[in-house]
């Protein structure tokens, strides 16, 4: 399939009207339970114009708790509950969903929606097929030898952050004329709307410095360092107490490492998985992200969109969101030292810390919103469709 800078060259010379009736395409992903992706393609579902737009979400896995928040808003899912050992009936019964639609455009999320969409688009009417390319996987390596192998099936992917497609050209070994860059977005009012959580009820004294990590518990997002910076900030003259929010496959490590430690017990508690993220971000005064690797974390940008500064370690996309000395600090990755010396300062600057806040929240506002980035997903695909930005009769 031709190039993404072939065809916005091409298209560019040339437009056409946009048609009558709203343009039908369809929305991909791996699954739709609660993740960073998850959240991205049901915020962007929900923002389409549907003057422009007849959206369709195809979901590769069981139904998640997001397909019903999609079909609120009138827009179809279907979930096909595909067995990942069995890929040939896999591209089979993706295509026949696609067939259903007949979409002009594909957009897809997450690494087996990507490779699924783009080997069932020729069985499917061959519409347009765009990728998302939502981390730098620096663990599955064979997933980067996949998805440069199925690239040219599809007319090219959207990466979150620069730092993805630096990755993307420099490991994975992606054709940069195939790449382009939108970030995620998010909705300062969810923050707006949120009450603080009560501190009593989560055991944190009113006077103590309250830390927020949230995140999946996986190697991934550098727990050992997170457990270690706070260790080492000991008796601080400020009392903290820092709260983990999320779950995973070492949840047990976890707790497990906060009882056996004098320095973390009873200053450390895991919370599990919550519904109340906004909650708890306007009860914090900070939020620290140990991630080894990431694409753009969206931690970083709920915490900003609640007014939290942010510690946050020099992985992937947090360059893009995260200004020192202006929104918070940025760290080397897999460095306690660096990132207990960050939470220090946050902790003895409290009013610093509330200034970095309100500056993070206007730079979610100016250049992360979600209405930001569903316009930047509209004005891609109606630039590779060809089709000018007027709608016919508006």
């Amino acid at each position: 399939m031709q190039s993404l800078k072939r065809r916005l060259e091409s298209t560019r010379r040339r437009s056409r009207p946009w048609p009558d009736a709203p343009v039908p395409i369809a929305l991909t992903i791996t699954d739709l339970d609660v993740g960073g992706a998850e959240r991205a393609l049901t915020s962007l579902a929900l923002g389409l114009d549907r003057r422009r737009w007849s959206p369709r979400v195809v979901n590769l896995s069981a139904e998640g708790v997001l397909a019903a928040t999609i079909r609120a808003h009138d827009i179809p899912v279907e979930s096909l509950e595909l067995d990942r050992k069995r890929p040939d009936a896999g591209v089979i019964r993706m295509a026949k969903a696609l067939r259903h639609v007949r979409p002009a455009l594909v957009q897809s999320f997450l690494f087996h929606a990507n490779v699924l969409s783009r080997l069932a688009g020729p069985l499917a009417g061959s519409p347009w097929v765009l990728g998302g390319i939502r981390v730098a996987e620096h663990q599955k390596r064979w997933h980067l030898t996949l998805d440069r192998l199925t690239s040219r099936a599809g007319c090219g992917s959207v990466c979150v952050s620069t730092g993805v497609l630096r990755f993307s050209v420099e490991q994975g070994g992606l054709d940069p004329e195939r790449l382009t860059v939108i970030p995620n977005g998010v909705d300062p009012a969810r923050f707006d709307a949120a009450k603080a959580s009560c501190r009593s009820e989560l055991g944190v004294p009113e006077d103590a410095f309250l830390a927020l990590a949230v995140g999946r518990l996986d190697a991934q997002k550098g727990l050992p360092d997170l457990l270690a910076a706070f260790e080492r900030l000991g008796e601080s003259s400020s009392p903290w107490r820092l709260a983990i929010v999320g779950d995973g496959p070492l949840r047990s490590w976890l707790d497990g490492q906060i009882a056996d430690r004098p320095g973390l017990a009873g200053r450390v508690s895991t919370l599990g998985r919550r519904d109340d993220v906004p909650s708890l971000m306007r009860a914090a005064d900070l939020l620290v992200h140990s991630a080894h690797w990431e694409g753009m974390p969206n931690v970083v940008l709920e915490a900003m969109a609640a007014g939290l500064p942010v510690v946050a370690t020099a992985v992937e996309g947090v360059g893009e969101l995260v200004i020192p000395g202006e929104t918070g600090w940025i760290v080397p990755p897999r460095d306690f030292i660096a990132l207990a010396r960050a939470i220090g300062e946050a902790m003895q600057q409290r009013e610093a810390c509330l200034r970095l806040g309100r500056a993070g929240r206007h730079r979610i506002e100016e250049d992360f919103s979600t209405s930001r980035m569903v316009t930047r997903y509209e004005d891609l695909w109606a630039a590779v469709l060809g089709y000018s930005h007027t709608v016919s009769g508006v």
